[in-house]
């Protein structure tokens, strides 16, 4: 059976009290904190900043056998927005019924088979379903002569999963784009960085001054940081509420208007923290407006990780993007 944080004592070792385990947990906690603050004050991100201390203060806790009901009452993770369905010990009614939440981490296909949840235990029939999928898809792989074992000499990753990249934004947001346009990353931050980077290689190589980008706000503070380190110009709008805190196309004029560094803008589907969303519809207004701006050599936008001058008409600029490639492109071996 699988089991997670429990404390590993010798036969001799001695127990410290419930109350001496909780005084010790507070004093390593305000150890943390002095040694923190420096970074949370001075640091660009402090949410990142206190969730490393929240993470490194629950493993010094489990270090020490401190015991979970102590660990539980005073440590209340408030930092990041993923949940650990691991942790999840909530069980109304009937163990294993509909109610059973401990359930959801062997739902979900994270928990291993036999692994212990509170009390309940994962039979990991959803974990051993996806990697039978993924052996799948790995099948599927050499059936198209990619092997994810052997070094990807050029560099773009898994090709079937390209095409359905490709095929996915055409039939949901119209846009046209064959599987040698798409690049694969780890994740968002990731593919944003090598956008960034790439477009930052190719406007010194294009011999350009400096490069701004637009970032509408609200937004996730992270690609500001991946932008700044690439050297570019921030310029920073902050939306309104009556607009959904949205950048609509006349504000947008008017902002090239006023600074005609900006040659990129940063637009998500989704914002965070809003979670206001750009519909198909918004984006094709959007699309139709950066042409025209394009046409007169102003600007270049991204939508997230898509270069919309190229995209919104990939016959006339496709030809300008054929040989940018982002840098440090991923292997990714599995869909």
């Amino acid at each position: 059976m699988i089991t997670h944080n429990d404390p590993i004592n010798s036969p001799t070792s001695s127990t410290p009290s419930l109350h001496d385990q909780r005084t010790t947990l507070r004093q390593q906690r305000c150890d943390l904190l002095r040694r923190y603050r420096p970074h949370i004050q001075s640091g660009p991100g402090p949410i990142r900043v206190m969730a490393r201390l929240v993470a490194e203060l629950e493993q010094e806790c489990h270090k020490l056998g401190i015991a979970e009901e102590i660990i539980r009452s005073e440590i209340v993770n408030r930092t990041i927005g993923d949940v650990n369905l691991r942790l999840v010990t909530e069980c109304e009614g009937e163990p294993g019924g509909p109610n059973d939440y401990r359930c959801l981490a062997d739902e979900l296909g994270v928990a291993l088979p036999g692994e212990d949840l509170h009390g309940y235990t994962a039979t990991g029939e959803t974990y051993c379903w996806l990697h039978d999928r993924m052996m799948e898809c790995e099948l599927l792989l050499l059936a198209h002569n990619y092997d994810p074992r052997i070094y990807d000499i050029y560099g773009v990753g898994n090709p079937v999963l390209r095409g359905w990249l490709a095929q996915d934004m055409e039939s949901h947001w119209h846009i046209r784009a064959s599987s040698e346009q798409v690049y694969l990353g780890l994740g968002a931050m990731d593919c944003i960085d090598k956008v960034l980077r790439g477009l930052a290689h190719m406007y010194r190589e294009q011999q350009v001054g400096e490069v701004g980008i637009l970032f509408p706000e609200p937004g996730f503070g992270v690609p500001e940081w991946q932008a700044q380190s690439c050297g570019y110009h921030l310029h920073c709008f902050p939306t309104l509420e009556e607009h959904h805190f949205k950048l609509i196309p006349t504000q947008l004029d008017e902002i090239l208007q006023q600074a005609p560094d900006i040659r990129l803008i940063y637009l998500t589907v989704t914002n965070n923290p809003t979670t206001f969303a750009y519909t198909p519809k918004s984006y094709r207004a959007y699309t139709t407006f950066c042409v025209v701006i394009a046409s007169r050599g102003v600007i270049s936008c991204c939508w997230l990780i898509w270069p919309i001058s190229a995209l919104a008409n990939p016959t006339k600029t496709g030809r300008a993007w054929q040989h940018f490639h982002p840098p440090m492109p991923t292997n990714t071996p599995f869909l």
